[in-house]
């Protein structure tokens, strides 16, 4: 491709087109291109507002740190974290390397990029997850709820639970459909059915991949899904659409916050499921399936020992 035609606005443009197809033709996750489109799209905002520079060939390491600052002086919080000035850049050079590897004028933005990744930090052995006390105060109030405002307590309800109970991450949740819920063939020792099999198609690793969760947690719920013609489990009351990932967020950070619960986030939810079933179970390989991780690597997050286990065993 031409590098540059002229006008900047145009040209990056053109290049942020050409950026996203690639993506989607090498089968980047729905969630991780929401990610790369609202990043790049700040930078083609950012180009546009600001008098700096003229030409693809302007931007430079000294542009692209004032692109970032000026994110992070426009932020809530004023600053960024590590992990956060991570993914901006990350991204922005996955961006430019595209641009680099592909102009045919061999033009390369390689040193733009050296020197500025912050240094990681120290990944801490704790995560963050719900206490049993917590989990019980949100599960109350789903139940409680279920009656009033009907439609979105059960889509509350469900995408929790699905979370908590079934390891989903919310992207996996917010697309299923009601064909992908299933009873499963598994049998408790009575003989009875108890689980239902989830097939997951928009996976983080793009790979089709189930997961299970018992019957009696879920079934009221799916119940009420069930009574409705939509494409979507997770869609709104008068929509088409599945409800996206923000809204649902926002939805579950107001009810935590009116049950005085300090955590936030959706990803708490999955890692709580992770630390209760190692809790009980202490096997490392069942957690490693329940979660679908690639690497046992990843699993081993979870397998640090509380207090109060260590209490247990001492007692």
């Amino acid at each position: 491709m031409v590098l540059e035609k002229g006008n900047i606005s145009k040209d990056f443009s053109r290049w942020f087109k050409s950026y996203i197809r690639n993506a989607k033709y090498r089968e980047i996750s729905d969630s991780s291109l929401l990610v790369y489109n609202r990043i790049i799209t700040n930078l083609e905002n950012y180009i546009k507002t600001q008098d700096e520079i003229d030409s693809m060939k302007e931007i430079d390491k000294e542009f692209i740190l004032s692109f970032l600052e000026s994110l992070e002086e426009n932020s809530k919080s004023k600053k960024f974290s590590t992990k956060t000035k991570t993914l901006y850049i990350s991204i922005l050079k996955s961006f430019f390397m595209y641009i680099s590897n592909n102009n045919n004028e061999f033009y390369t933005y390689e040193n733009e990029f050296k020197g500025i990744m912050p240094k990681k930090a120290k990944r801490s052995k704790k995560i963050k997850y719900l206490s049993d006390g917590d989990v019980e105060k949100i599960l109350d109030y789903l139940e409680k709820n279920l009656s009033i405002d009907k439609h979105y307590s059960y889509v509350h309800s469900l995408g929790v639970k699905l979370m908590l109970f079934a390891g989903l991450r919310i992207s996996e949740a917010l697309g299923l459909q009601l064909e992908d819920i299933n009873i499963s063939d598994l049998r408790d020792k009575n003989g009875e059915r108890d689980f239902y099999e989830i097939f997951l198609k928009n996976t983080k690793s793009q790979e089709e991949q189930t997961a299970l969760i018992k019957i009696e947690l879920i079934k009221k719920e799916l119940d009420y899904f069930r009574t409705l013609d939509n494409e979507y489990i997770f869609q709104g009351k008068k929509s088409t659409t599945k409800i996206s990932r923000t809204n649902f967020y926002t939805s579950i950070s107001k009810i935590m916050e009116k049950l005085s619960i300090r955590s936030r986030g959706l990803h708490i939810f999955r890692h709580t499921c992770a630390m209760q079933l190692y809790r009980k179970t202490g096997n490392i390989l069942v957690l490693k399936e329940t979660l679908r991780h690639a690497d046992i690597k990843t699993t081993m997050i979870y397998t640090h020992a509380e207090k109060r286990d260590i209490a247990d065993a001492m007692r």
